[in-house]
């Protein structure tokens, strides 16, 4: 089999989350799983930084033959490298930690004007899950479950 390449998401594109529907193919697994940032919320979406917290969110994983379509997809929906725009999103390679330990690599969004966060709130790790303390979002998001709270 092909190897697979992975995307860790955090905001509108989880499963259950507004976006969810976006997501040009179907993915050969989804993970919870966390990576370090600060995350902020600017009301309708998330924006990720650089940073220690401990910010929860999924891996999808699809094969490398796939990557291209969905690349092209996602970019789209996050503003990066779309002709005569400055980036809103920057996509990196990074590190994800799947729930059992495992690290693999990922491609992520994070958001490229830092500057325009200055009024918005910074989402502090609230959700403790095995004796640590996460920054999810939307706040009242049973993560690693990934469903809303009373539902």
């Amino acid at each position: 089999m092909p190897p697979l390449r992975h995307l860790f998401v955090y905001g509108t594109l989880k499963r259950g989350e507004c976006r969810e529907a976006c997501w040009p193919l179907p993915p050969t697994a989804v993970r919870p799983a966390w990576t370090l940032g600060d995350l902020f919320d600017t009301g309708p979406y998330p924006a990720l930084l650089s940073g220690k917290a401990l910010v929860g969110g999924e891996v999808w994983s699809y094969r490398e033959e796939e990557m291209a379509q969905v690349r092209q997809t996602l970019d789209a929906i996050e503003g990066t490298d779309q002709p005569g725009q400055a980036n809103e999103y920057d996509r990196a390679l990074s590190v994800a930690y799947l729930l059992n330990g495992h690290a693999v690599q990922v491609e992520l969004y994070r958001y490229a004007q830092p500057e325009r966060l200055a009024n918005c709130v910074r989402v502090t790790p609230w959700l403790e899950w095995q004796g640590r303390r996460f920054a999810v979002w939307p706040i009242g998001v049973n993560w690693p479950n990934m469903q809303r709270d009373g539902h």
